[in-house]
């Protein structure tokens, strides 16, 4: 590429192009803290309520986490993470996250669906994270990796 300024200075360079380029959204919008995140609740009767992950804090003037329960046995919470550069993954097991250093089964990784550019991960949470408190999401989609976002748990 050659840009050429309205002075006459020439720029040159090489693009790098990739079909992925994973970041998460952040709640403070600055890649970092809490997901920009929420939950879904699947009760055992089928009825399903969505429910945040981050609160914001005014003391400290930012979005903190808002820790999950994980409910009774019965229910199924899922996360939902919200970022861009996923869509055009090789495939669904090329998408890898990890939350607290647990491997994390990926339902779902593409387009959002409703708003233009922006992607879904959808992740059935494991019980196992219930009472660990703050924990870093990583994300990996075809060998690249992320921004770590965090999530916490009751």
């Amino acid at each position: 590429v050659t840009i050429t300024s309205g002075d006459g200075k020439v720029s040159t360079g090489t693009p790098l192009i990739s079909s992925v380029a994973p970041g998460l959204f952040s709640a403070n919008s600055d890649g970092l803290g809490v997901a920009a995140a929420t939950a879904v609740r699947m009760k055992a009767d089928g009825t399903q309520i969505s429910e945040a992950v981050a609160q914001f804090d005014p003391v400290q003037n930012k979005f903190v986490t808002l820790p999950l329960d994980l409910g009774p046995e019965g229910e199924q919470v899922f996360l939902i993470l919200y970022g861009c550069g996923i869509r055009f993954r090789s495939n669904l097991s090329a998408v890898l996250v990890k939350i607290g250093g647990v491997d994390m089964e990926v339902q779902f990784a593409g387009p959002q669906g409703f708003f233009v550019g922006l992607d879904q991960i959808n992740i059935p949470l494991p019980r196992s994270l219930a009472g660990r408190g703050d924990l870093d999401i990583n994300l990996t989609v075809d060998g690249k990796a992320a921004n770590v976002v965090q999530v916490g748990f009751k």
